[in-house]
């Protein structure tokens, strides 16, 4: 009935009722990793909880974990390719103020930590910084349900394009992160030319501040009313709360009449009341599980648990339907039909685009080998490695 058959030890052969193009890259979601079912059994809800309830089949095992605090990994002995492996120890610290890694890197306690935007411009110059750029949208969701006016495509358009992003990214985040017009995020899909597939995407979402302004005028004689208010949700942390207040001085700087209101809440509450459907706007994000554009487009349909603007489209429905069904063998019809359909939303503004999300990394020039991944897991060390004979604050290579 599952269409999945295990042939022999090491094979499984998977019968699918339709051709996915994407089935490697959506098997390599964490999902789709193997367990062990006589431990899963044996544990059952336990199973995972600590190392000794877990079978690890990776370059690593987990042989300490203490929840909110560090987990510490060692090499694993057992692993098929454990030849390449280098290190015998990984340390994770968990942090709960964003603020201490960048001491704990100055005094030699760890080799990698995120940083803060604020604390970008002190390391400017220093071998360790690095910025990544991850496959993350982060977008402002307007629930046409709870605020009328967000019910009218011209005041929806007005809001996404009142923001300047460049500032924004640049002078408020400062930590890698782009511009976003679009809503597919860069490197999450190749098109079969080759090329990103957000180059083919046309959005018209740009910063436009007397576009904007147009808008906003054919809104409120739509809408019957001047002023117009609305509360937007953002994460309590201080990088957010400068930004939610960017982003509130931008919308009523160039959309007279209208009022932001910012509530700050802990992460698992505003997503929360994003899915209860209990908020007005929200700052929020979205990051692929899989290398197709159907990972971020899928979640705009009707009824789709996260879309929870209350938008809805039988066009875009349809269309995704289309893109997930007859054309899954034709690339390159379905490649255009998902841009196309992208755009379409897009002109529609349920959401309003404003950055893809960059991190900013203190990084030990002796650490080489790392991998970091876009989509999936975030860092892969099983070729990492420790190159003592690299200067940990020049970056350079010793003097012998």
């Amino acid at each position: 009935t599952l269409g999945v058959t295990a042939i022999n030890k090491h094979k499984i052969k998977i019968e699918l009722t339709k051709p996915i193009p994407y089935i490697k890259e959506l098997l390599a979601f964490g999902t789709f990793m193997p367990v062990n079912p006589k431990i899963v059994k044996k544990y059952g809800e336990r199973y995972g909880t600590t190392p000794d309830k877990t079978v690890f089949n990776g370059p690593f095992k987990v042989t300490n974990w203490s929840p909110e605090d560090k987990i510490q990994l060692v090499k694993n002995n057992k692993y098929w390719d454990k030849k390449v492996v280098k290190l015998d120890k990984v340390n994770f610290k968990i942090l709960k103020d964003s603020q201490s890694g960048a001491s704990l890197y100055d005094t030699g306690s760890v080799d990698d930590t995120i940083i803060t935007s604020e604390q970008v411009d002190k390391y400017k110059d220093s071998p360790a910084l690095n910025k990544r750029l991850l496959a993350f949208t982060y977008f402002i969701k307007m629930n046409e349900k709870t605020v009328p006016a967000f019910k009218n495509q011209d005041f929806r358009l007005a809001v996404a394009k009142a923001i300047n992003k460049k500032e924004y990214v640049n002078d408020v985040l400062n930590n890698g992160s782009t511009v976003m017009d679009k809503f597919t995020a860069k490197d999450t899909f190749l098109s079969p030319n080759g090329e990103d597939y957000t180059k083919g995407v046309h959005s018209p979402l740009k910063y436009n501040p007397k576009e904007a302004k147009k808008h906003l005028d054919k809104a409120k004689k739509a809408l019957g009313q001047d002023k117009i208010a609305f509360t937007l949700n953002t994460n309590e942390t201080p990088a957010d709360k400068v930004g939610a207040q960017y982003l509130k001085n931008q919308i009523q700087t160039n959309l007279p009449g209208v009022t932001v209101n910012i509530k700050s809440m802990p992460g698992k509450q505003r997503i929360s009341s994003e899915l209860s459907g209990n908020y007005e706007s929200s700052l929020s994000g979205w990051g692929p599980d899989y290398a197709d554009p159907l990972t971020f487009l899928n979640i705009m349909t009707t009824g789709n648990s996260q879309n929870n603007t209350d938008w809805g489209s039988k066009k875009y429905d349809n269309a995704i339907k289309e893109t997930n069904g007859s054309l899954l063998k034709q690339k390159d019809k379905r490649d255009q039909t998902l841009k196309e359909t992208e755009e379409y939303m897009l002109k529609q503004a349920p959401i309003a685009p404003v950055f893809q999300k960059g991190e900013a990394h203190l990084t030990n020039p002796q650490v080489k080998g790392v991998i970091y991944h876009k989509i999936g897991g975030d860092t892969n060390l099983k070729y990492a490695y420790i190159d003592k004979s690299i200067d940990r604050e020049t970056g350079k290579k010793k003097d012998k």
